[in-house]
């Protein structure tokens, strides 16, 4: 499965009247390849997050189009959208998410529970869980964990439906070194199956991980192969 931007582009207003405005993220163009590790990289306030958001269907382009597999993703209803997101494109939020009234081993199941299959995804969520090294705090609440810890149990639940399209910003984040390792050798396992992974970040260890580095400033996207 392919994701593919066109000419996308974000527009933001400073006032009410609409009559000045900049733009996060200038006109871009961006494959990401089946079976390879893009990095994005840049100064805060580059438009990473904005350009990634749109990539993930969850903010929608002041125009151009996010093609996943020849659907733009963004003339889908509002509900075949969030339905398309949930099952195809794992999303990695920056900072830490979690629902606090629900367990680690229920937040991991959310998105199966959501949209759920003809399969129970508990075994699996547990099998990520111990990938993540945090199966053993799978029955306790999610206030109750560290920051690296969220982090972990943010992977898994992106990981859940098995998506063939991984989108992390900064997923290293919090983590020690050991942990962060963890994290990237998994994400290289993912795309050697043929998963598109696309990795938001500020930390040189990623790029070691990277086929290929683009490179936000002030809006505009650099590929470089």
């Amino acid at each position: 499965m392919k994701l593919t931007a066109k000419g996308i582009s974000r527009r933001f207003f400073r006032n009410a009247r609409n009559s000045n405005y900049f733009y996060a993220v200038e006109k871009t163009d961006l494959d990401l390849e089946e079976g390879k590790i893009t990095v994005l990289i840049g100064r805060s306030g580059s438009g990473k997050t904005t350009l990634i958001n749109m990539l993930a269907g969850v903010l929608t382009p002041t125009e151009g189009s996010v093609m996943l597999d020849g659907q733009d993703i963004y003339k889908l209803s509002d509900t075949d959208r969030s339905i398309t997101r949930c099952r195809h494109i794992g999303y990695i939020p920056q900072g830490q998410t979690g629902l606090q009234s629900l367990t680690v081993l229920e937040n991991v199941l959310a998105p199966s529970v959501m949209y759920p299959s003809n399969s129970d995804q508990t075994k699996y969520a547990h099998e990520l869980l111990n990938a993540m090294r945090i199966d053993d705090l799978s029955d306790i609440y999610s206030n109750e964990l560290s920051g690296g810890e969220l982090r972990r149990m943010s992977i898994a639940r992106a990981l859940i439906n098995s998506p063939e399209i991984i989108i992390a910003d900064e997923p290293t984040a919090d983590l020690d070194n050991d942990t962060t390792s963890l994290v990237l050798g998994l994400f290289r396992q993912l795309a050697d199956n043929g998963a598109s992974v696309l990795i938001v970040t500020h930390e040189s260890d990623v790029l070691s991980y990277a086929d290929r580095v683009c490179k936000m400033d002030k809006g505009i996207l650099k590929i470089s192969d």
